[in-house]
């Protein structure tokens, strides 16, 4: 498996001392905005994401030499970076859950996310105030669902993982990803119809 990041990954894992300390120095300017953007989008707040970002960090550098290239370092990156968010929101004992019923994914929660992941500029105000507005309301549904559906939406849509890409991460089959994902989009479709929004409503 080709790795854009395979000779600097084995320059820790091969290294000791200065040469670690160098080494890694180089992995952490390459990943710490990553690792602290995709650990803010699942937290919500700066002050968790911090600590999740922290912890994801110390353990690449403990468990480097653990890494075997079965799947891209990217992706263990993400993984560990997940699972400290989610982990850091459990502590909290009063984090806020939407409710998850057993019912098919659909396609609502599907396209705010897209918008709120959406890139570039507009010259209309009006839109610009609707597309900030929208974020802010996807940024609070994903701090109040489930910790474990609120990362799957951050990275299928904020981060724009592939479902492939997101079954390395989590490590689990392109099924799982799906039917996980599936779940996420009735919570969120859940969080907006409780708040009285619906698609027309949230569209600039």
């Amino acid at each position: 498996m080709s790795d854009p990041d395979r000779a600097l990954v084995e320059a820790c894992q091969n290294a000791v001392g200065r040469d670690f300390e160098e080494a890694y120095r180089q992995l952490f300017v390459l990943y710490q905005d990553r690792v602290f953007t995709i650990c803010l989008r699942v937290t919500g707040n700066s002050e968790d994401a911090l600590d999740a970002a922290q912890e994801t960090m110390l353990t690449l550098a403990r468990r480097i030499r653990d890494f075997a290239f079965r799947s891209r370092f990217s992706s263990w990156v993400y993984r560990i970076a997940v699972n400290a968010a989610i982990d850091t929101r459990r502590k909290r004992l009063d984090a806020p859950r939407a409710g998850v019923q057993t019912s098919v994914g659909n396609a609502e929660g599907e396209r705010q996310l897209e918008q709120a992941a959406a890139e570039g500029q507009s010259t209309d105000p009006v839109r610009e105030v609707a597309r900030s507005e929208n974020q802010q309301l996807i940024q609070s549904a994903l701090a109040q669902m489930n910790p474990r559906f609120a990362a799957l939406l951050v990275l299928r849509y904020l981060e724009g993982l592939s479902y492939e890409e997101i079954a390395e991460v989590q490590d689990c089959s392109l099924g799982t990803v799906k039917s996980r994902l599936n779940r996420a989009h009735t919570a969120l479709r859940e969080f907006l119809q409780h708040r009285g929004f619906h698609s027309s409503e949230l569209t600039p």
